[in-house]
């Protein structure tokens, strides 16, 4: 029996093909619908902008005035630098509504005056609270009397693994509140910048004017203090390193209760085990701290119970993975306290008791501004071409309330709050009266290069 097949017409054809999209159409549409939905890197969401609205506000600039360097003439002699002050700017964070705040050491380290500028553009003179010696860290402080600031909570770090997002806020090339996002690239990387050194590695954007900034993750908590970047140029090349968070916390906290840090540490010099050691000194596996040297005039710390070549092994019954690790045990320590290290010396196994030493703290190489601060302009008479007289910037004391405003030598002043100015002790006198009246800017018309600007000068308390 033959079956006979008529040939589909050309209008048929055209209803099948269409009903074949639309099938198709269907399949795609259920195939998402039961697809588990992936979004940014990997995690549960769809957009990161909830969590930058919430962590942005409590992200600050940081400014800070220094002296000008002593300059090399061509002899190689040193000669005096023209008076003045070079500003820069970093990150921070407020972790307490208090005006506690977090940066890098390396961003307020000698400067002279630090003013901190909030997500809201208002403008505060800091003080610095205290810095490690050996850690890239500091803590500031500002008055902003009743009003309650907004801050971040610091997260875990410790949870924090390979792959993970995160999000970097802060004032790269001076563009506040700029926002980038990537994931973290490693763990407890060393960069030889400190004993202690543990960073976490990301691929977020970081540029110069970061260091100082938060590192979030996706509950908008901090889980690093974006403070190195390497690369061939001045920009990034997603090759970021964060401090960790747990650090930023032990750290910061005992600043805010105390003012002091006192972490704990051991009088000795140690190195990494490799394999090759290993075999040398019949240790049992690379993990361990390899003591280099102690610094123990007399045997008054020690009592003798360290010596060069021993690896120590645990600390008060916790593995020692690395030198790194030992000395972030020891600062976390109690000063005075007794603490039980497992030692190998010529492949024997010991124990050894010990008394956790003070690290030592020096004091923040920054001016005092507890005290008393003066304006710190000086003024000359004028003219210009026509004749008419004007006040010209002479100098600006570094140490001046003026100094972090941008004011300069050669500006000409023309105007300060709305009324024009022509006599160097008009224009004092007005300075003088925004001071009296609790204010803490004055607004200053200024020309240079014949161009006018506002600049808004402090003034002395």
């Amino acid at each position: 029996m033959r079956l006979d097949i008529e040939p589909i017409s050309k209008r048929d054809g055209h209803i099948l093909s269409k009903a074949r999209r639309i099938l198709a159409a269907l399949l795609i549409l259920l195939l998402v619908s039961v697809a588990p939905r992936v979004g940014y890197a990997g995690a549960d969401v769809d957009t990161l902008a909830p969590v930058v609205a919430k962590a942005k506000p409590a992200v600050v600039r940081i400014v800070t005035v220094r002296p000008l360097k002593p300059e090399e003439d061509k002899t190689g002699s040193q000669v005096a630098a023209a008076v003045g002050t070079s500003m820069a700017t970093g990150s921070g964070f407020i972790i307490d509504p208090s005006g506690f705040i977090a940066t890098n050491k390396h961003v307020v380290e000698g400067a002279i005056s630090v003013f901190v500028v909030t997500a809201d553009g208002v403008r505060y003179q800091a003080t610095v609270v205290g810095m490690p010696g050996a850690a890239d860290m500091a803590l500031l402080k500002i008055e902003a009397g009743r009003q309650k600031l907004p801050f971040v909570p610091f997260g875990d770090s410790d949870k924090m693994h390979v792959g993970d997002p995160v999000i970097a806020i802060g004032s790269p090339f001076g563009f506040d509140s700029s926002v980038t996002a990537g994931i973290v690239s490693a763990v407890n990387r060393d960069i030889m910048e400190s004993p202690f050194d543990d960073y976490l590695q990301t691929d977020a954007a970081i540029n110069h004017g970061n260091s100082g900034g938060p590192l979030f993750n996706l509950a908008g908590e901090v889980i690093g203090m974006t403070s190195v970047i390497f690369a061939p140029g001045p920009g990034s090349v997603g090759l970021g390193f964060a401090i960790p968070s747990n650090e930023l916390h032990f750290v910061f906290d005992r600043l805010m209760k105390t003012g002091e840090i006192r972490a704990g540490m051991l009088p000795i010099h140690t190195q990494q085990v490799s394999w090759m050691l290993e075999q040398a000194l019949d240790t049992p596996g690379l993990r361990g701290a390899l003591v280099s040297a102690v610094q123990d005039e007399g045997d008054t710390m020690l009592e003798g119970k360290i010596e060069p070549g021993d690896v120590i092994l645990s600390f008060n019954g916790q593995d020692v993975l690395d030198p790194r690790d030992l000395a972030r045990k020891a600062a976390h320590t109690p000063i005075g306290s007794d603490a039980v290290l497992e030692i190998c010396r010529g492949g024997v196994q010991e124990t050894a008791h010990v008394t956790i030493q003070a690290w030592p703290e020096a004091k923040p190489d920054v001016i005092s501004d507890n005290a008393q601060r003066k304006l710190g302009l000086e003024l000359t008479s004028g003219h210009r071409d026509d004749g008419e007289p004007v006040v010209t910037v002479a100098s600006v004391d570094p140490l001046g309330t003026a100094a972090g405003s941008g004011i300069r030598k050669g500006d000409i002043i023309v105007q300060i709050q709305r009324i024009p100015v022509s006599e160097p002790d008009q224009a004092l006198r007005l300075f003088w009266v925004q001071s009296f009246t609790k204010h803490a800017f004055a607004a200053a018309l200024v020309e240079r290069d014949k161009k006018r600007t506002w600049i808004p000068i402090g003034v002395p308390d």
